[in-house]
């Protein structure tokens, strides 16, 4: 059975996240797709971090395609993300709606390890995590 992909996070472009010419700024759509992920890995109850569990990026990759302006809304959808033995890599589009239609803004992938803490060395998803991540 194919796996659906979750909601989107939708929120708005704050002001903060805008540069000189009132454009978010490519730094702060990159946190938007990881703040996605994050969301997402506690919607299925895996801990971003935790005593035995961190997940650092390792890898990432934004195409932009539109500019995103002070208030507009951004919709980042996540594609199920494919597990390795200690990483797992997301595809990510983000869309601003424009009336019954919405245009694409960016897309990429993102790759995080999973690692302890205690060692900062790569370690094996644990398989309670990676059934999580196939429901």
């Amino acid at each position: 059975m194919p796996r659906k992909s979750p909601p989107p996070l939708e929120r708005a472009i704050t002001f903060a996240e805008t540069d000189a010419a009132g454009v978010a700024h490519f730094s702060r759509l990159a946190v938007i797709a990881e703040e996605a992920i994050h969301t997402r890995l506690k919607q299925l109850g895996i801990p971003v971090i935790d005593p035995n569990t961190a997940w650092p990026i390792v890898s990432l990759h934004i195409d932009y395609t539109a500019p995103l302006k002070f208030g507009d809304t951004v919709q980042l959808h996540l594609h199920p993300p494919k597990t390795g033995t200690t990483s797992i890599t997301w595809n990510f589009e983000a869309f601003k709606p424009a009336g019954q239609k919405r245009i694409a803004v960016f897309h990429g992938t993102l790759t995080q390890c999973h690692l302890s803490p205690h060692s900062g060395k790569p370690t094996a998803i644990p398989q309670a995590f990676r059934t999580l991540l196939k429901s």
